[in-house]
Order: C-alpha cells, then sequence, then structure tokens
C-alpha cells in the first residue's frame, strides 16, 4: 500500500494514477496464462484493455507538463509477479483468480481515493482528479463483472 504524502501535486498524482494502472495491467498479464474459463479470460484481456488506456492517458499528461511515467520497482514487480504464480500454483480456479483480481481492484480504488480527496482539497477539477476518478469508476465496473465468477 502506497501512502500517499499531504501535498499532493499535479505530477506527483499522475505518477500515482500511471503506477496504480500499470500494476493493474501488469497483474492481469501474470494471470492470464493460468485462466482456463474463456469467459473471465475475455473480462480480463477488456480490463487490460481499460488499464493500457489509462496509463497511456496519464502518461500522455505527465508528458505534457514535461515529466516521465515511472513504473513500480523492479523488486516490487517481481514481488507480486512470484505472489501470483503462488497463489495460482495452489489454487488456479476460477473463483480464487476472480478473488485476486477482486482483491488487486479494491486496493487498487482504495488508493486512488485516498488520492481523490487530496486532490480535492487542492484542485478538484485537475485533470489528475479527474482521470483518478474515471479510473474509480472503470475499477468499480470491474468488481461488478469479476463478481460473476466467485
Amino acid at each position: 500500500m502506497r501512502i500517499i504524502k499531504k501535498e499532493v501535486t499535479e505530477e506527483s498524482a499522475l505518477g500515482e494514477i500511471y503506477k496504480n494502472v500499470k500494476m493493474g495491467a501488469d497483474a492481469i498479464i501474470n494471470l492470464l496464462p493460468s485462466v482456463g474459463d474463456d469467459a473471465l479470460r475475455s473480462a480480463m484481456t477488456q480490463q487490460l484493455d481499460g488499464y493500457e488506456k489509462y496509463a497511456a492517458h496519464a502518461e500522455q499528461a505527465l508528458h505534457e507538463r514535461g515529466c516521465k511515467a515511472k513504473e513500480e520497482g523492479a523488486v516490487a514487480r517481481f514481488s507480486a509477479k512470484m505472489g501470483m504464480a503462488f497463489n495460482t500454483m495452489v489454487d488456479s480456479s476460477t473463483t480464487h483468480i476472480a478473488e485476486m483480481m477482486i482483491e488487486g481492484s479494491n486496493m487498487g480504488i482504495t488508493d486512488l481515493t485516498r488520492l481523490i480527496n487530496h486532490l480535492e482539497a487542492v484542485d478538484p477539477s485537475s485533470k489528475a482528479a479527474r482521470l483518478a476518478r474515471e479510473v474509480v469508476r472503470f475499477e468499480e465496473r470491474n468488481l461488478e463483472e469479476l463478481k460473476r465468477y466467485l
């Protein structure tokens, strides 16, 4: 879980959004080889497209501000990948994979909601605040879709 600093800039917020959606995309990429259910695979592939779209939006907004998007560190990505590999080795059922996806989406919603609360105190109409709210709505739709597989 990331702790958002008290003073959040537009650039740091966009960076957090970028990391958040890239983490979601990486999770799907890591889990897809273990998915046996075609309907769940299709839902996850659609979600992957959404994560990549939001990552591109955040990356473009950062670029417009003269900043470069940064992903999570290699250790964090490797740790997440190994955790998912172990989890699916133990249980690769459709239900378990849906649960893992739901947990990830809930973490993303929590982190972004915390970020939104900080942004709204500064500038609720900022591009970062709008994008974060959009990603939260996307994650909420993902949750509803994933509940079908429990």
